[in-house]
């Protein structure tokens, strides 16, 4: 019995030990809202900032703000807090040791950059910050509030006064280097040069753009003003209020930035389809170099603190740092997706394929739920996205095309203009479905990979007078739905192309439709914020299920068939009975709104693609696996339960918590985890 009992707590020990490695927790899992277990893709990039130390640089992002180690790359810190809209301003302290943040309509927050921990919060303010800087001592701390700059003491937390003068958003400011002279670049047209001391000012007016990006050089004596559609770039003196000179761009910008000595100048392009940097003597207005290799629009840059480095965020999902004496790409960091309009899961379960904006999809493994690659097409947003059955090969609708993709390799094998939005394919992996906006849907004959090339449709199917978004097969292929965007479901007999049926009651479009398992139920989601249930098998309406208070964007029923997800534009995955149309709690987390859920094959996990650039996974089980001996909690004797039968074998064992065949001690890491 002794020997027995040290026996089950060697295994306890060895369990602990894999749980130190099994159980360690990464960027992914930082922050979650209740109920996930991962988050995949950190957000859209919204700006960049280098630390004076030259130590870190954080990505604004559409989630938080992401603190990287600036020499190994590594992420060091997901900042949250901040709770009405996403951060509009951040900025290092001069000793590079704090961060401070601001949003719309929220305190302005100073975060501890070693630790990634809360200091202070700044209040008193009203909202709308659009720019924040630190004094050169960093003693004082100046908001851009609206139209007035507001300076505090970063000691005491207390406000010390308030510059008022300008008339309309103030959209740049910085100190002097020596720390009494202060620069403001407002919408109303005008730049103010402050006094910090007596807080007078002088003012000239340089006929600001307010749709255009400005910065200030380090100096504050040189303000550039991009202007986005005309491409070209102004500077001009601050001392004096003078006209300096114009850059001629190749394209229309979205970003530019100051090299540290000012006398570099970097922009971003936004101009399809050359995505460029261009960097620019700031004194003569020579071109010095550009950049290329970013996909879609570079809206951030910042430069490390001796100039040798520019970092440069894109929408669609690529942080790139460069060497600027060579303009080498030195490494590509990955995760920053734009928008996230559908995911799909494999056949097998192992790699999720989500599709963002612009026409970018990525795939990750589920496994370790980390990025694995990115599959580029250059055209837009993605609006359909599905395996074929046998898991070969990866289909893609977008606003322009369907594109063919080996799953596998990544290789597209083919693309069909013209036909695009949501696509489908059937059970048997024979026929795709795609269509158009316009309200036609065609039918492909897919035979083998090779014969991609030469696919000939089967039928063109032509009811839905204002076009459709979305489709979906019965679970035995024979009939086709699809939801139009008059709001009504149609159903086709997909071996004749002809109308079965026409579903009737969504006040507004139909935007998903999804069978369940068995194939006699199948759920309508419509921009009316209402989810339908029909019985297929008397073409009747079961239930109106209400509980979205904007449009239902997604549903998806489980393999199971016991639950159905929804996903909707308030943001939220709701989970539904999918029997009664009971609802079943509110899953929350995403910032914008949820486009696409999508079940595991295995039914254990639901993805949610979000507006904001993430992807969230959620356990969603009917019952905890870990609780072995069914006492409705895991505790101590669920581990002595799984010890007591270690090395036993055979399916269908409670005590084999991971389903592999024998009861070992990956088991009981699964129950101490469950405890943790």
């Amino acid at each position: 019995m002794k020997q027995k009992t040290f026996f089950i707590f060697a295994l306890l020990l060895i369990s602990m030990c894999f749980l130190s490695i099994t159980f360690a927790q990464d960027s992914s899992e930082w922050h979650l809202p209740k109920g996930a277990i991962a988050r995949l893709g950190k957000g859209s990039i919204t700006d960049l900032k280098y630390a004076p130390d030259g130590a870190h640089f954080a990505v604004m992002s559409t989630i938080g703000i992401w603190l990287y180690d600036a020499h190994t790359y590594k992420e060091t810190a997901l900042l949250t807090g901040h709770t009405w809209g996403e951060v509009s301003a951040i900025a290092f302290s001069p000793d590079g040791k704090t961060l401070t943040s601001a949003s719309w309509d929220d305190p302005v927050r100073l975060w501890d950059v070693y630790t990634g921990q809360l200091r202070a919060t700044l209040t008193g303010y009203v909202n709308d910050v659009n720019a924040i800087v630190f004094s050169p001592d960093g003693e004082t701390l100046a908001i851009a509030n609206a139209n007035e700059i507001l300076l505090w003491d970063t000691e005491t937390g207390q406000q010390r006064t308030v510059l008022s003068g300008h008339t309309d958003s103030v959209k740049a400011i910085r100190f002097s280097p020596d720390g009494r002279r202060f620069v403001s670049a407002s919408c109303d047209g005008t730049i103010r040069v402050w006094n910090v001391l007596t807080e007078q000012h002088k003012s000239f007016d340089v006929k600001l753009n307010k749709y255009a990006d400005v910065a200030l050089s380090p100096d504050g004596k040189v303000l550039a003003m991009a202007h986005r559609n005309i491409r070209k770039i102004d500077l001009w003196n601050t001392d004096t209020g003078q006209f300096l000179r114009t850059f001629r761009t190749a394209e229309s910008m979205d970003t530019i930035a100051f090299s540290p000595d000012g006398r570099t100048l970097a922009s971003g392009s936004s101009g399809w389809p050359n995505y460029l940097i261009e960097l620019w003597n700031a004194q003569t207005g020579e071109i010095l170099t550009t950049f290329t290799g970013h996909t879609w629009l570079v809206d951030a840059l910042a430069f490390s603190p001796d100039g040798k480095t520019l970092i440069s965020g894109s929408w669609n999902d690529a942080l790139k740092v460069w060497n600027v004496e060579t303009g080498e790409s030195r490494v590509t960091l990955r995760g920053h997706l734009g928008w996230v309009g559908v995911v799909a899961f494999s056949p097998d379960g192992h790699t999720l394929a989500s599709g963002s904006s612009p026409h970018t999809i990525q795939l990750w493994d589920t496994d370790s739920q980390r990025y694995k690659t990115t599959l580029e097409a250059y055209a837009f947003e993605v609006w359909g996205l599905t395996f074929s059955p046998d898991g070969q090969l990866l289909v893609s609708g977008s606003t322009e095309e369907v594109l063919i993709w080996g799953a596998h390799t990544g290789e597209l094998h083919a693309r069909y203009q013209n036909w695009y939005g949501a696509i489908a394919f059937s059970p048997d992996g024979k026929t795709l479905a795609s269509g158009r906006f316009d309200g036609t849907i065609r039918l492909w004959n897919v035979n083998t990979i090779q014969d991609w090339k030469a696919v000939q449709s089967n039928a063109v199917l032509d009811e839905h007078p204002t076009g459709f978004y979305s489709l979906a097969f019965s679970p035995d292929g024979s009939t086709l739905a699809s939801g139009g965007n008059e709001g009504t479901v149609l159903l086709w007999n997909v071996s004749t192309a002809q109308l079965k049926a026409t579903l009737s009651g969504h006040r507004k479009p139909v935007s998903t439709v999804a069978y369940s398992a068995d194939g006699k139920t199948l759920a309508s989601g419509s921009w009316d914020d209402t989810i339908r249930l029909w019985d297929t098998e008397t073409i009747m309406l079961r239930k109106i299920l209400h509980g979205h208070t904007d449009c239902v964007t997604s549903v998806a029923f489980s393999l199971d068939g016991e639950i159905l997800a929804s996903g909707g534009g308030d943001g939220t995955v709701r989970l539904w009975n999918a029997h009664t149309g009971q609802a079943q709690g509110a899953l929350t987390g995403h910032e914008y709104e949820v486009n696409s859920v999508a079940f595991s094959p295995d039914g254990r996990t639901l993805a949610s693609g979000g507006g904001e650039g993430t992807i969230l996974l959620w356990e969603i089980q009917s019952e905890v696996l870990e609780d072995v001996n069914g006492d409705g909690s895991v505790n101590i004797d669920d581990l002595m339960f799984v010890a007591n039968r270690i090395g036993q074998m055979g399916n269908g064992n409670v005590a084999d918590v991971n389903d592999d065949g024998v009861v070992n001690v990956l088991d009981l890491v699964a129950v101490a985890g469950a405890m943790e």
